[in-house]
């Protein structure tokens, strides 16, 4: 039966006991029902899928086993990706979403799927949905199945970006077809915009001097307008001077006391040290609230000379 290769998508998996299997089966089966076509494969089984070559998501549902080591069946991928001379962008072009199985019980809680993963990422492939890590320790439906659930909307968010991206580059790809079929229109047009630019060139050089001596003309008798200075309109030299912000004031005002010098008499007599007055209080405001930890009252005194 045809299937609709833009609704497809890949799907690995990497048992050791058959738990990995089991859940990418029923993710086979469900994806029927949402419209989808899903190519499950064990990962083991490299000569029917090539991830260097995939354009459609990727799904993955790997085991962990040993102390923490990938299932046997996915020895042979891991071997081949951990590969030191695979370049960073390796599988740019990957867009992948992986459910890691294991259990919290020993020490390296779901390695096998995380070495995938970690690895993956490291050769530049994008997540187009968050790694689900699933505890057999508690029960691996508490994460197994949420995480099935949501995988099918994020699945359609996928493949409709890339169905976006293939029909811009037809486009890209057309117009590049169809200016490499027509050379000779291309050089029959630079051939018309050289001509047509070098009759302007020869128009403007014989207007050139009439129309500076209209401007001049056009200089002499044209009256000043608007030459009061005003919001919209300034005079020189402020017309000609570059603006600029003007500096931040200082950070603090520095307040000095000077001597009087005899100046005012009076005032030095009553400002000493060694003068003191007693004056009546007429009103006192607090300004703060009961349970501020400063209090700030509002004094108003009477200093009236008596």
């Amino acid at each position: 039966m045809c299937c609709d290769l833009k609704r497809r998508f890949l799907l690995l998996y990497a048992t050791q006991k058959g738990q990995a299997k089991a859940i990418a089966e029923e993710i086979w089966q469900q994806a029927g029902t949402h419209g989808l076509e899903a190519d499950m494969h064990c990962i083991s089984e490299m000569d029917k899928y090539n991830l260097e070559t995939e354009k459609d998501p990727v799904v993955i549902v790997i085991s962990t086993t040993g102390t923490g080591d990938p299932p046997d069946t996915a020895r042979k991928f891991v071997k081949k990706i951990q590969d030191s001379t695979l370049p960073p962008d390796h599988f740019a072009h990957l867009q992948y979403g992986l459910l890691g199985l294991g259990d919290s019980e020993y020490m390296f809680f779901c390695n096998g799927g995380k070495t995938v993963d970690r690895r993956l990422q490291e050769l530049g492939a994008q997540h187009f949905y968050d790694t689900g890590l699933a505890d057999d320790c508690v029960g691996l439906e508490l994460v197994v199945d949420p995480w099935i659930d949501g995988l099918w909307l994020a699945l359609k968010e996928a493949l409709l970006l890339q169905k976006e991206k293939e029909g811009m580059n037809n486009v890209v790809d057309a117009v590049t077809s169809s200016l490499s079929l027509a050379p000779h229109v291309v050089h029959e047009l630079n051939l018309n915009s050289e001509v047509q630019n070098l009759k302007l060139e020869d128009e403007g050089a014989k207007s050139s001097d009439v129309l500076s001596q209209k401007v001049d003309d056009i200089n002499l008798v044209t009256p000043a307008r608007n030459t009061e200075p005003s919001l919209v309109n300034s005079i020189p030299p402020l017309s000609q001077s570059a603006l600029n912000i003007p500096a931040l004031p200082p950070e603090y005002i520095e307040v000095q006391f000077q001597g009087t010098h005899g100046e005012n008499p009076h005032l030095s007599s009553l400002i000493s040290e060694e003068t003191t007055f007693e004056v009546p209080v007429t009103k006192a405001v607090q300004l703060t609230r009961e349970d501020a930890i400063k209090t700030a009252l509002l004094l108003e005194l009477d200093i009236s000379v008596s």
